[in-house]
């Protein structure tokens, strides 16, 4: 449905509007969406979002104000993104992510079940480093910050705890082996960069 049609529909007692589809949404203010927009159930939008072509929110998605998504974004059940995020093009977060107010997150950037981000927390503005182990996707999403599946800790934190995290996680002590080294790969990569300006 284009997001006039969406605004004409009537909108009930606790402020949701009914799709076609039985699904409920509920719409701020001065929301634009693109083309082929995909909204799951129970979904929120807040004032002036913006959502790309060829978006798909899961169920229960709550957006904050001033949200900005690029195109080909997808986002799992119950994500919940903070007032100012933006997204570039291609992002998919898994079920359960929060991010806090103001992060933006660079195109491409893949983060799974249940990762939380601060506010104002800025990725590279570029597609980070992501290496796919036996296990795990390995993603640098920060200046300091690894993450190896949902597990998101600074370059030192693994260097001192890899191995307890991998056992925690029922990782196989050769997995932990390899993941040691892709750790190793990510946090040379990192002194590579330069740094991120706020």
């Amino acid at each position: 449905m284009m997001t006039e049609e969406i605004y004409a529909l009537p909108v009930n007692e606790h402020g949701w509007r009914f799709l076609p589809t039985s699904d409920k949404v509920k719409l701020g203010n001065e929301v634009k969406l693109g083309n082929g927009v995909t909204l799951g159930n129970g979904v929120k939008l807040g004032n002036e979002v913006t959502l790309g072509n060829e978006v798909t929110l899961g169920d229960w998605v709550t957006l904050g104000d001033w949200v900005t998504l690029g195109d080909w974004v997808t986002l799992g059940d119950w994500v919940k993104l903070g007032n100012g995020v933006k997204l570039g093009n291609g992002v998919t977060l898994g079920n359960e992510v929060t991010l806090g107010d103001w992060v933006t997150l660079g195109d491409w950037v893949k983060l799974g079940n249940g990762v939380t981000l601060g506010n104002e927390e800025k990725n590279f503005p570029w597609s980070p480093l992501q290496i796919q182990g036996s296990r795990h996707l390995l993603y640098v999403c920060g200046p300091t910050i690894i993450g190896v599946g949902c597990e998101r800790h600074a370059a030192e934190h693994w260097r001192e705890h890899v191995a307890a995290i991998g056992r925690m996680n029922g990782y196989t002590e050769g997995q932990v082996e390899e993941y040691r080294n892709w750790l190793s790969v990510a946090m040379e990569w990192q002194k590579t960069l330069p740094a991120v300006k706020a």
